[in-house]
């Protein structure tokens, strides 16, 4: 899945942005029969393991504020013991989190996109925070 889904949400995006992409690419025998139900068996598996992916996403970026926020008393302890790999996944999701809100704000086309790449790439991402 770590190279599946990459290329799933890279290809979706494609076809999405550059429609004209897809229709040389597809003939008769493709559109019609048991190949064409198989291919939109496959993407709409696909699709479903980006959408939970996303959800996952969603999901870790909202909660690193409310994370942080209720540990910065032992964030900011010098005494007290915290998991350096939490930490990190945290801070790096919290700043993921900042990026995105920003550039929805400034430029909202391109955030559902990057978040959807992310979504695609969220396997690789948990290993490089973690």
């Amino acid at each position: 899945m770590e190279f599946v889904l990459p290329v799933y949400s890279l290809a979706m995006l494609l076809i999405y942005y550059r429609p004209q992409v897809l229709v040389p690419a597809m003939d008769d025998a493709l559109t019609h029969g048991k190949l064409w139900w198989g291919l939109w068996i496959i993407i709409g598996a696909l699709g479903g393991l980006l959408a939970l992916s996303g959800l996952f996403l969603a999901f870790s970026l909202l909660y690193s504020p409310v994370y942080l926020i209720g540990n910065a008393s032992r964030i900011l302890d010098p005494g007290a013991w915290v998991d350096r790999h939490e930490m990190r996944f945290y801070v790096g999701c919290f700043a993921i989190f900042c990026g995105l809100a920003a550039l929805g704000f400034l430029y909202p086309p391109a955030a559902l996109p990057i978040f959807i790449l992310l979504a695609g790439f969220a396997q690789t991402l948990w290993r490089l925070l973690t």
